[in-house]
């Protein structure tokens, strides 16, 4: 799993039971810790589930009544009908803007913080239909608080040019002067200020804060954060340390997940740390072994993402509510669509491929592989509602 962002708020989901047990809502407890094991009302619990990246600012969906100008510009997707049945149920995908930098700025405009310091009060919105969806779904929700690229939602790049660094990936992905954003006193006071304001912000529709909403079962640091080297894992764990005791001291039941981009072996003292996280794309087994095995020896769990194959992530969108028969495109010619009429075979074939791990995963349940894919009705507009 992975999220990326810091100021669109952007969440990734995890499977959880809804059910009650010895009439405790499971959703009001929070997932704890032991050793290399997590756990849920005393029963252990894994996160198994999809990156939904978009879920609080999506680049490919418009408010009801306007035109698609997906190749244009992007709006807040509206709470309401759009997200009800399908937003927790989307899939891996990630985004990559190669457009001039005042259309980066236009979209950042809609994000939670489009300025150095500046809540959008009005982003808000969807942020809390999400949480509160995932809430009477009982779907669990791992936010990571930042984003290491310059997409279209925000990072660590809008922090540095806000500090006066005139830094954009494009051109500086390279420059160890992007290691300010860990570095920079002021930068670091920036983000943890920035920080501040996502956790104590308090939902309407659950009239809980972020940080007291069990729904939201942990905190990563940021999404594949790295130096100026591609796979330096450069993010300094006095960094990691400050930002996790921050968030630990807001969200004292939260676990915090170390999102440097590989498992940095330096950051295992920092006992802040209750998971740590890494990506793999294309799947590298070898890797993910030998990193599970360093994770055991320092008694801490692993969050790992990966695509099966050599090819790159697998965009899985669902229908564009509240008409069933439209469905989210991503457009960048690896989109799946569970249930889509037009499927070709193979595609279906690695769809029943994504869901037989998730159920062994989530479920502990074996099905067959070429089990024929159950039939997702649409909701009626009723429910919807």
């Amino acid at each position: 799993m992975k999220f990326s962002a810091s100021l669109a708020f952007t969440l990734a989901a995890a499977a959880a039971a809804v059910a009650a047990a010895d009439d405790v809502d499971l959703r009001d407890l929070p997932v704890t810790r032991e050793g290399t094991h997590l756990y849920l009302n005393g029963t252990e619990w894994k996160a198994v589930g999809p990156n939904v990246y978009w879920l609080a600012l999506d680049e490919n969906v418009v408010p009801r009544g306007r035109a698609v100008l997906r190749a244009q510009e992007h709006q807040l997707p509206p709470p309401g009908p759009r997200h009800r049945g399908h937003a927790h149920r989307q899939g891996h995908g990630r985004y990559h803007d190669s457009r001039p930098h005042h259309r980066l700025q236009h979209r950042l405009s809609l994000s939670l913080m489009p300025e150095a310091g500046v809540i959008n009060e009005d982003a808000w919105g969807p942020i809390d239909w999400a949480i509160y969806q995932a809430r009477q779904h009982g779907i669990r929700l791992m936010v990571p608080l930042v984003d290491n690229y310059d997409y279209y939602h925000g990072g660590k790049f809008d922090f540095l040019r806000w500090a006066g660094h005139n830094l954009t990936q494009a051109k500086d992905a390279t420059n160890p002067a992007i290691m300010a954003f860990y570095e920079d006193p002021d930068i670091v006071a920036s983000f943890k200020s920035f920080v501040t304001d996502l956790l104590t912000h308090r939902n309407p529709l659950t009239n809980l804060t972020l940080a007291e909403d069990p729904t939201i079962f942990a905190i990563e640091s940021g999404n594949e954060l790295l130096g100026p080297k591609w796979g330096d894992m450069n993010c300094p764990a006095a960094w990691v340390r400050d930002v996790a005791r921050h968030v630990k001291a807001l969200a004292p039941a939260k676990l915090f997940v170390d999102g440097t981009y590989g498992v940095n072996a330096t950051h295992f003292d920092v006992d802040e740390v209750d998971i740590f996280s890494d990506h793999f794309y294309p799947v590298d087994v070898a890797k993910l072994k030998s990193d599970i095995a360093k994770l055991e020896d320092a008694g801490r769990p692993s969050s790992s993402a990966s695509t099966p194959g050599p090819r790159p992530p697998i965009p899985l969108f669902g229908r564009n509510m509240p008409d069933c028969n439209d469905w989210v495109e991503h457009e960048d010619g690896f989109t799946i669509k569970y249930g889509d009429p037009t499927n070709s075979e193979a595609v279906d074939a690695r769809i029943r491929l994504i869901r037989k791990h998730f159920t062994k995963m989530s479920r502990g349940e074996d099905i067959e592989e070429d089990e024929e894919l159950p039939v997702i009705p649409c909701p009626l507009e009723e429910d919807a509602e």
